[in-house]
């Protein structure tokens, strides 16, 4: 699949996300699919960050380690980028008689690498400009050496400015002074794929925004948070869109406060959201602990970054699964899913709430930083497509007149999932406390009664999983692109399965974009080969199905997990539940996602191509 990479770097608050978003919009509106990255210290101002697009005629949803231009805003980026490009590639910039060391000259010259300094502050001074348009000039050079179309970037500022004249007018000439530079270079330039125009329509959306559009389509009425990154662009974009959809928005003083407004929402019948990172995870356990005893549904957003303690908060992990599965005390039921992308970011919401609602437990959906800020071309939703089903919620007025107090925890509850009504319906009144509790929800301490009500929440368990589908089979054979099987709740095997794999890989979360990617790559490769590679993708990770994962994995010559963290907890858990220890692992766990080429290399050298 042919790509092309670029990277913009420089200081925090110099305008570097700006200058990636706008030049990603534009290169969608021409026709690529765009993945965007970001990398950032944990800083307001300063610091070194950059904003990386990955270009291609084709789906990508990774990030090369080496790209094909750097734009580099400051010196920093002069001193600590030239390493990232490939060979032949372009470093932009507008630093006036820079000197390159002795060593970054030695590499300029053995992969033939262009340095490109503009004169930016003599443009700057010829158009009276302030010195943030410098960003301006800079990315119209860059589309000039794309060889794109002036008039599509044009029109994408102009719609960023449109209500402000002067500054249009302004930005329409730093734009032809940037993009007229380029005459200048005549063999400066950067081979794009070729366009597609079905990405034209299609969303740029990060994957923060579509868990957001998510819990608006899953019919959220309330969102509590505290900021955390990087769970804090759900809460940014949630509450900027709050006037359009009515939600109620709080930013709370504290984690705890967060879960428990949600909490006594959900309690009260309204479906409310809370989000949060490890550390605010940590605080918002005793009240999952709470909403397992009073069986109250409930949902949370855990966006994972690295640790332990404050670690690497703006970074990515995917340390956070065997927290999910097994914090908060006392034995009870959760459901533990995890977002891939964009589009299951959206998909998944409503999921997680029915989920809640129709077994009585907490949801925990995991996420992490890669995900929540990650740019992806995404074809747009289907707004008609989800169903909201709450379980046994009784509102109907007849059905709650027949209702008794001792129904609300009754131990005799069919799959463990009793009635429940809201607070104020005229019905019998129960007791919700987090003391064990007989049927009305009164006090008992019977060991007689504490064995029932155990064993009615963690019966539910077995009902849940009934309920959920195996995880997920992306099958590629030799010269063609992965075919995806699904298996429903209750299905058969997929005749899919009876092939085996030559090599199966096992992963979660964030890892699905870039291993199918990288498996795209080597399958179409491998056209001489009678080569079958698998993606067997878990999205609900706790309780587990196994079935297909087993049936797969004793089929397949090498099965590989692919995890971001250092123990495999994915493949932990996968032990604990069928005794299978996966022995090939790629594990990372340095607070970066893992990147296309870097994977394609750890994963050719298991593959015979």
């Amino acid at each position: 699949m042919p790509r092309i990479s670029l990277k913009i770097v420089g200081a925090s608050g110099q305008g570097i996300d700006s200058m990636g978003e706008v030049a990603a919009r534009a290169l969608k509106r021409s026709g690529y699919c765009v993945f965007g990255y970001r990398e950032y210290p944990s800083l307001i101002k300063g610091g070194h960050a950059s904003y990386q697009l990955d270009v291609s005629e084709a789906e990508i949803e990774s990030t090369e380690t080496r790209v094909n231009a750097v734009v580099a805003l400051n010196h920093h980026g002069l001193e600590h980028n030239v390493s990232d490009l490939k060979p032949g590639g372009i470093l932009i910039h507008a630093i006036p008689h820079w000197t390159f060391g002795k060593e970054q000259q030695k590499l300029i010259e053995r992969l033939s690498l262009s340095m490109v300094e503009l004169p930016i502050d003599a443009i700057l001074k010829k158009l009276s400009g302030k010195p943030i348009l410098s960003n301006v000039i800079l990315t119209a050079f860059v589309w000039a050496v794309l060889g794109q179309d002036i008039d599509a970037l044009k029109k994408m500022v102009g719609e960023r400015f449109a209500k402000k004249k002067d500054l249009l007018d302004l930005n329409m000439r730093c734009i032809e002074e940037g993009y007229g530079l380029k005459e200048k270079y005549p063999d400066l330039t950067v081979t794009m794929p070729k366009a597609n125009r079905k990405w034209k329509d299609r969303l740029l959306i990060t994957g923060s925004k579509a868990v957001g559009l998510g819990a608006v389509h899953a019919g959220v009425r309330l969102y509590a948070g505290y900021p955390m990154t990087p769970s804090s662009p759900l809460l940014t974009y949630i509450a900027a869109i709050q006037n359009r959809t009515g939600m109620v928005v709080k930013q709370s003083e504290d984690e705890i406060t967060a879960a428990q407004i949600v909490s006594g929402a959900m309690f009260a019948g309204t479906r409310a959201l809370t989000a949060t990172a490890g550390g605010g995870f940590d605080l918002m356990s005793e009240t999952l602990s709470m909403n397992g005893i009073i069986e109250n549904p409930t949902v949370f957003v855990l966006a994972q970054r690295p640790g332990p303690g404050t670690a690497l908060p703006t970074w990515t992990a995917q340390g956070d699964l065997l927290m999910a599965v097994n914090t908060a005390h006392g034995e009870f039921t959760r459901c533990v899913m995890g977002i891939s992308g964009s589009q299951d970011g959206f998909d998944l919401m409503p999921e997680a709430f029915n989920l809640a609602e129709e077994h009585q437990i907490s949801v925990i959906v995991l996420m992490d930083k890669q995900i929540a800020e990650a740019l992806y071309t995404q074809e747009p939703y289907d707004q008609k497509r989800a169903e909201i089903r709450r379980g046994r919620l009784v509102t109907d007025l007849g059905e709650l007149q027949k209702l008794k107090s001792s129904d609300r925890y009754d131990p005799m509850a069919e799959r463990g999932i009793s009635p429940r009504w809201l607070p104020g319906s005229r019905a019998a009144t129960y007791d919700a406390q987090g003391d064990e509790h007989s049927g009305d929800g009164s006090a008992d301490e019977s060991a007689k009664n504490a064995a029932a009500q155990t064993a009615k929440r963690m019966k539910k368990m077995e009902t849940l999983l009934a309920a959920l589908p195996e995880p997920t089979l992306y099958k590629a054979s030799s010269g063609e692109l992965p075919v995806r099987t699904d298996i429903r709740p209750g299905g058969q095997a997929s005749s899919d399965d009876d092939v085996p794999c030559e090599i199966l890989f096992v992963g979660w979360g964030s890892t699905k974009s870039v291993v199918l990617d990288v498996v795209k790559s080597l399958s179409l490769e491998a056209v001489r080969l009678p080569l079958v590679i698998g993606y067997l993708h878990f999205t609900y990770l706790w309780p587990l199905k196994t079935k297909r994962f087993e049936n797969l994995a004793r089929k397949a010559k090498k099965t590989i997990l692919v995890e971001g963290n250092y123990q495999g907890q994915l493949g932990l858990l996968l032990r604990q539940q069928t005794g299978i220890n996966i022995e090939h692992r790629i594990l990372k766990y340095d607070g970066r996602p893992f990147f296309y080429d870097e994977l394609l290399h750890l994963i050719s050298d298991q593959i015979p191509i």
